[in-house]
């Protein structure tokens, strides 16, 4: 069939070539004139929104690949002018879903559909099969779902696509995923630093990590940890480890992920303690460097740091399955967890084994006990030598907390019944009360 493209970035490009191979007829625009000058076999570029218009046939289907907020607004508005009732716009960025809620309210009242795809996998996903979440309406769904599943990547056979309810629903899922993604590049991060810490090189580092990739540990983002830890700049030869910039970027679904999990109540501390890291990075002005001790204790091993990776990783996805379950439940959204796991299973940078436990929490806070010596030992060395762990020391707090007996915030409800008469609940038989500061009669 015939559909549309704009935004003529990577990821368009490689969609519109992906979707060509599928068997489709991609016709392209993107609002940079430069941008228009690629060409493709089988792909049509248009000079106009209107010309690309034109030339699909009706009900019309329009995917956005373009910079998510307002652009997207501006080219639905646009969109709408042009396109006929039962036409359907796709929003393919990484949208907040709830832009993506406001488009489709505002889309429908003109006749149009909006559907919101959350895709990942990059741009090698994107040409090769990508993962992808969708939210829309179900009779929106099932026309975009034949054509989707054609070009996804596919796990086990069945093509890593799949509808998780209406409005932003896919997007807040792939949200998540990248919360989730977070987490565990800092992790990987701080292990980086452990393994460093034993005295093994950049070089070394990553070799350790390439070997983990064959067990437990196994994923993309471990792939290519080991990959870019043992390269080396092409023009001097040095590790690139020992050249980059440390402010690592972030394009915003990191600190949604935390905004949300905050106005549902949802505690993610390891994808909170990520997202400040990336922060702190980008902020030189406020380290004051001092000498670490680079002594690693002697009880230290590369098999404490595995363990701690696990451990923190295992913890990153509860953190999600929390997260995904309480805003389905709010949302009225069809959010399976199993289906998530298979979803981002291939395709997506988030595609591991473990991954195969995802919908079992209790099964991976077991993995996290099972790892928590490593993880503690981990924490314990860092803070020693005063390397920074964020995602594994708040982790290894999340795990704590979970297995704690009781926890100290029995005191804060007291200073908050001291100051600010909130109230109390006894524990045993659930009657409410206040403390003997508080007089009867006021």
């Amino acid at each position: 069939m015939k559909l549309a493209i704009i935004g003529l970035g990577v990821m368009g490009r490689n969609l519109a070539l992906n979707f060509r191979d599928a068997g489709h007829e991609p016709v392209v625009w993107d609002a940079w004139p430069e941008a228009r000058t690629w060409s493709a076999e089988g792909i049509t570029v248009c000079d106009t929104p209107g010309s690309l218009v034109e030339s699909l046939a009706t009900p019309r289907i329009i995917l956005l690949m373009i910079k998510s907020g307002k652009p997207v607004y501006e080219m639905r508005e646009k969109l709408c002018s042009l396109l006929d009732a039962g036409d359907i716009v796709i929003d393919g960025g990484n949208a907040h879903y709830i832009d993506t809620q406001t488009n489709d309210m505002l889309a429908r009242k003109t006749g149009i559909q909006f559907a919101g795809l959350g895709v990942s996998g990059g741009a090698e996903g994107a040409r090769n099969g990508p993962s992808m979440m969708l939210g829309c309406v179900p009779e929106v769904r099932d026309v975009l779902m034949p054509l989707l599943s054609g070009i996804a990547a596919r796990h086990n056979g069945k093509p890593c696509v799949a509808w998780f309810g209406e409005g932003g629903a896919g997007h807040f899922v792939k949200m998540v995923h990248n919360g989730i993604e977070y987490a565990i590049m800092e992790a990987i991060a701080e292990a980086w630093q452990l393994l460093s810490l034993t005295g093994l090189s950049a070089v070394e580092a990553g070799q350790q990590m390439t070997r983990w990739c064959d067990g437990k540990l196994a994923g993309y983002l471990m792939e290519i940890s080991g990959e870019v830890l043992q390269a080396k700049d092409k023009q001097t030869n040095e590790s690139l480890m020992d050249i980059v910039d440390e402010a690592a970027g972030q394009k915003g679904t990191g600190g949604w992920c935390v905004q949300e999990a905050l106005n549902l109540g949802v505690p993610v501390p390891s994808i909170m303690a990520a997202v400040t890291m990336r922060q702190m990075s980008s902020f030189p002005e406020l380290r004051r460097p001092v000498a670490p001790s680079r002594q690693a204790p002697a009880a230290l091993s590369n098999e404490d740091i595995h363990d701690a990776l696990l451990a923190s990783m295992a913890l990153a996805l509860v953190q999600g399955v929390h997260l995904l379950d309480v805003a389905s439940k709010r949302h009225q959204w069809q959010i399976e967890l199993a289906e998530t796991a298979r979803v981002w299973r291939q395709g997506s940078i988030l595609r591991m084994n473990l991954l195969d436990s995802f919908a079992d929490r209790q099964g991976l806070i077991k993995i996290a006990n099972e790892c928590s010596n490593g993880l503690r030992a981990c924490v314990m060395a860092a803070s020693n030598a005063r390397l920074p762990t964020s995602v594994l020391s708040a982790g290894l707090t999340y795990l704590d907390t979970c297995n704690a007996e009781r926890l100290p915030t029995a005191l804060v409800q007291l200073q908050r019944d001291r100051f600010g008469a909130h109230g109390l609940k006894h524990k045993e038989t659930g009657q409410d009360f206040h403390g003997p500061w508080q007089r009867s009669d006021t």
